[in-house]
């Protein structure tokens, strides 16, 4: 079996979430294969990174962190994965137009928004796919655990709660007051992970 971190927009192969789950996993429960792959990449490429790695092991749970959020939300819905959210971002398409003080639909499709601490440059045509490739729902609501903090700096969690409780696709979610974006407390809810994503317990 095996979890898949799939990070945030400022962070990397080296996320300390990420690195936080590898580390439990190998302490607690060595049959769990942790992998933390670099996603500093245009979408469409992301997403056959992570198609990939997917494919190498039916029994897959996936992890996703804000922007990371949204990724994994794409692939559970294709490949039925149990999935844990942390402060995820829902239309990233939207939310990246921050790094842009004008009118984003005038730009060019080359023209670069913002540039990642590890290069990714995010262009105009890489906003485009993620709007067009924005999950409408969370298809399979009941296999989602959506760990949200109302601090969030970055984010407002209330779209969170809205898109993972729409209509009959009601995913598990847990609204801590407080926090911060980054979700500090993280390896507080590192056995919480687990148990969603594998069933597995601390003995």
């Amino acid at each position: 079996m095996q979890l898949i971190y799939i990070h945030g927009l400022n962070s990397s192969h080296l996320a300390e979430k990420g690195q936080l789950l590898k580390s439990f996993c190998e302490k607690n429960f060595p049959d769990i294969q942790v992998h933390c792959p670099n996603l500093n990449h245009a979408p469409d490429k992301v997403v056959q990174i992570l198609t990939d790695l997917i494919a190498k092991d039916a029994q897959t749970g996936l992890v996703g962190s804000s922007l990371g959020g949204y990724f994994a939300t794409l692939l559970a819905n294709q490949y039925d994965c149990k999935t844990v959210l942390i402060n995820p971002s829902t239309n990233p398409g939207e939310s990246l137009t921050r790094f842009y003080d004008g009118d984003v639909n005038a730009l060019a499709d080359d023209f670069v928004l913002y540039t990642t601490p590890l290069g990714w440059q995010i262009t105009k045509a890489d906003l485009d796919w993620l709007k067009t490739h924005r999950p409408k729902v969370a298809i399979h609501a009941d296999k989602f655990l959506v760990l949200l903090k109302t601090g969030d700096e970055v984010l407002d969690y209330r779209k969170a709660v809205d898109f993972y409780s729409q209509n009959q696709h009601q995913s598990h979610l847990v609204i801590e007051d407080g926090g911060d974006h980054n979700m500090s407390d993280f390896a507080t809810k590192l056995e919480q992970v687990i148990a969603f994503l594998f069933g597995k317990m601390l003995s």
